[in-house]
């Protein structure tokens, strides 16, 4: 008897255990809501945040307060119209905000690689049609050399542009229309781009510059043609050699440090970038506003120090030699 008493309130105890756990529970799923929702407005201190609980409701817009630091330091980075998933708490009201987190969406690989061969090839197709179907012109100076400045300028804008394109296109593909643009690029991309134009810039300056003074002074053939046919390796890892004049021997071309140097660099920035860009490329964020992947500063400087001996060496050089 005393056992069946005692079997009983155990059996008792538990299914009151049992009924206050489901009891809290039930009062926590209450309070505490999930949901996927649409960006309407955010405040201009991050202090609250306007959203539209669509497509799951009527679209009937939500005031949620945000008082907890982090939450107000993630907030930061949302704009109108993004997509992003939000815990809130209906235990006050307005409700408060708990935890925010940006909705993406992860391609496949084959998702990737294809929409990057499709933007190289679109673009590499531009760049022919431009160039009627002749597109190592770009790349080749007025002395029938192709030109380190020009090679460079021209292989990191193609990469640039064919990252924008295929950021674009992923994300109107999978997000919609509605995030077409808001693609920015990042400081140290810009920087690298930026040295880029002006190093092309720089060095037809400086090449004009001599060739000028050297007409003023009778030479009419400064920029010699020592290399009468374009030779791609030879020309972007050496210098332009030295035509015959008079009883001087014409002097060969020779591996120049300069050039040489600022080919590797170049490589080396568009190599890491491509495999950055790749795996950025592997989640897609629903955000109004994105960001290209960025350099780090070691290939940001090592790229400076590349471009600013190159100039230095076409400065203090002899036009035609250097």
């Amino acid at each position: 008897m005393r056992m069946m008493v005692s079997a009983a309130t155990t059996g008792f105890i538990c299914w009151m255990i049992l009924g206050l756990s489901a009891l809290a529970w039930a009062d926590q799923s209450g309070t505490e809501q999930r949901g996927h929702v649409l960006v309407q407005a955010v405040a201009s201190d991050q202090s609250s945040i306007d959203v539209s609980m669509c497509p799951t409701t009527d679209c009937t817009r939500t005031h949620l307060v945000v008082t907890d630091g982090v939450v107000k330091d993630q907030l930061k980075q949302f704009h109108k119209g993004d997509h992003i998933q939000v815990v809130y708490s209906t235990e006050k009201s307005p409700s408060a905000l708990k935890a925010v987190s940006v909705d993406t969406w992860q391609p496949t690989l084959f998702s990737r690689t294809w929409v990057l061969f499709a933007s190289t090839a679109g673009c590499l197709l531009l760049y022919c049609i431009f160039s009627g179907f002749k597109p190592l012109q770009l790349i080749i100076g007025e002395d029938n050399r192709y030109s380190n400045s020009q090679f460079q300028i021209a292989v990191w804008f193609f990469t640039v542009i064919t990252t924008y394109v295929a950021t674009l296109s992923l994300r109107v593909l999978w997000a919609g229309w509605d995030f077409i643009g808001g693609v920015n690029i990042p400081q140290n991309l810009l920087l690298v781009s930026g040295m880029s134009v002006l190093t092309f810039g720089g060095a037809k300056a400086i090449t004009t510059s001599k060739s000028d003074e050297q007409r003023a002074a009778g030479n009419n053939d400064p920029k010699n043609s020592a290399n009468a046919t374009p030779n791609f390796l030879r020309d972007l890892t050496h210098n332009d050699g030295k035509a015959a004049v008079g009883n001087q021997s014409a002097v060969p071309p020779r591996l120049d440090f300069g050039d040489f140097q600022m080919l590797i660099i170049t490589l080396i920035a568009l190599a890491t970038y491509i495999v950055l860009v790749f795996n950025f490329l592997g989640t897609i964020d629903y955000s109004k506003i994105v960001s290209l992947p960025d350099l780090d500063t070691t290939l940001l400087a090592a790229f400076g120090l590349g471009h600013g001996a190159y100039l230095t060496k076409k400065a203090v050089g002899t036009i035609g030699t250097s």
